[in-house]
């Protein structure tokens, strides 16, 4: 008895020990996965390096008296589309409490609660994190769309439809389709990294921003040049050096899929450039365009985004050869037709994006699809067999088109009736320049931004006129 009483004591004492010693109790384990985050912080700044270098690139395309305002633009824009995403934005798209198929809820309105949660889409890092990374996506698809209208849009109007636009136009897409509830998803839509939600959405309203805005006064009289190469080069070296970000980071973590996917957006960057300087050269007659190798450049990188993820890099190849090609003669359709879309947004982001959802669902491969993910969840392209993908690729195109061109013509209408808000500037103000008529600032303060009309043998390089220096524009005039 004396010697149960002593174990019974013994085994009571060990008992305590442990229920009282929080050393012993184990240690919860954080789903955050360290190289992920570093990853998607580093994706998250290559992608908003995509904003001023989408400025250079359309600054350099458009006329020298409009170009700091195509600058200020686009990075107008993207202010507005941070703020509009805090406030809601990212909560309509990417709630992960909503139950509907169609548009996310206010869960996580001004952020609340996004440092301490994750996303079921990204398992491994902070919700406030993959909202960053999303939030650089929303902002600078409402600048690629401004870009139709280069020289003809008012800034203050512009601001209000970025932030409307967003709402009701992103918003919903990006949840339809990136969403696990979303109805595009749950249709098996495939789309990487964009190419619907970003560069369709956008060139479907630069196209209907184009042609309800009209035509520019000086339209047909004359050619457009683009006044800046220079700029055009900076402005695609780092929209190619940030797409990395955008389609890499978009496997949100430090993975095959992420390799695979920046790999792919290199290899059609650059079939994509020479593709398109070739076409100049074949058919247009140019030299060795600069001009068109980065239009090439962009093209490729449009149409690669929805796929990157899902092909062999090799493949490519063809996202960047096929593309340029289709998208060189949608611009000549556009002139043809005579749509002034000033930097050819329709022609480049719209087609090339749809047509990029297209070969998406012909090229897709399982062997690809299937990597990190649950057996049986994934699809594939024709390549694999399933040919039911591409016309659902085009029920996404065609969703995604139908819903964008609808509400962006509606919020055309109504805020060009608010008193103050008319988008289109004024005559005086596009024969002037936006430069000086809206900011109030010249992109070159010492020089006459009068246009040159350089013929193709050049004959002007010789003679060039002197332009006096240290003459401001507001004395020299245009």
């Amino acid at each position: 008895m004396k010697y149960l009483t002593l174990a019974l004591a013994l085994f009571a004492s060990v008992l305590a020990q442990n229920a009282t010693d929080p050393t012993q109790l184990p240690t919860p384990v954080s789903p955050l996965v360290s190289a992920d985050i570093s990853w998607i912080l580093i994706s998250s700044a290559l992608v908003f390096l995509q904003i001023p270098g989408l400025g250079l690139f359309y600054a350099g395309l458009g006329e020298a008296k409009n170009s700091l305002s195509a600058l200020l633009s686009v990075l107008l824009a993207a202010g507005v589309v941070m703020t509009q995403w805090v406030l809601f934005g990212y909560s309509l798209a990417f709630s992960d409490t909503s139950t509907s198929n169609f548009i996310g809820n206010f869960k996580y309105a001004a952020l609340i609660d996004t440092l301490t949660t994750v996303n079921p889409i990204a398992g491994t890092i902070p919700t406030a994190l993959f909202s960053m990374y999303q939030m650089m996506f929303a902002a600078i698809t409402p600048g690629l769309a401004i870009g139709a209208v280069a020289g003809r849009m008012r800034l203050l109007p512009m601001m209000v439809f970025v932030f409307l636009w967003t709402t009701i136009v992103y918003d919903p897409i990006a949840y339809w389709t990136w969403s696990g509830l979303g109805w595009l998803h749950v249709l098996n839509v495939m789309d990487y990294a964009g190419g619907s939600v970003v560069h369709v959405s956008a060139g479907v309203t630069g196209l209907v921003l184009a042609l309800m805005s009209g035509k520019r006064v000086d339209y047909g009289t004359r050619n457009y040049e683009s006044h800046n190469p220079t700029y055009v080069y900076m402005g695609t070296i780092l929209l190619w050096f940030g797409w990395m970000g955008f389609n890499g980071g978009s496997a949100v973590s430090a993975s095959t899929r992420a390799v695979g996917a920046a790999f792919a957006t290199n290899i059609a960057a650059a079939a994509g450039g020479m593709t398109y300087m070739g076409m100049e050269a074949l058919v247009n007659k140019k030299r060795f365009s600069a001009v068109g190798f980065c239009a090439g450049v962009v093209v490729a990188l449009v149409a690669v985004t929805p796929g990157s993820g899902f092909i062999e890099p090799g493949m490519a190849i063809l996202f960047g050869f096929f593309p340029a090609i289709v998208c060189f003669y949608a611009v000549k359709m556009m002139h043809f037709f005579k749509v002034d879309d000033a930097l050819d947004v329709a022609a480049c982001h719209g087609v090339g994006g749809a047509f990029g959802m297209i070969l998406t669902g012909i090229f897709a491969q399982h062997r690809v699809t299937d990597i990190g993910v649950a057996p049986g969840t994934s699809t594939a392209g024709w390549v694999d067999q399933v040919w039911i993908q591409v016309p659902v690729q085009l029920a996404g195109i065609g969703a995604v088109c139908a819903w964008t061109a609808g509400w962006t013509a509606i919020l055309v209408l109504v805020i060009n009736l608010i008193p103050g808000l008319k988008m289109r500037c004024h005559q005086e103000a596009e024969e002037m320049g936006l430069d000086m008529y809206e900011v109030g600032e010249s992109a070159y303060p010492y020089a006459s931004v009068a246009t040159l009309d350089l013929d193709a043998d050049f004959k002007a390089h010789l003679s060039l006129p002197k332009v006096p220096s240290q003459i401001t524009l507001t004395n020299a005039g245009n």
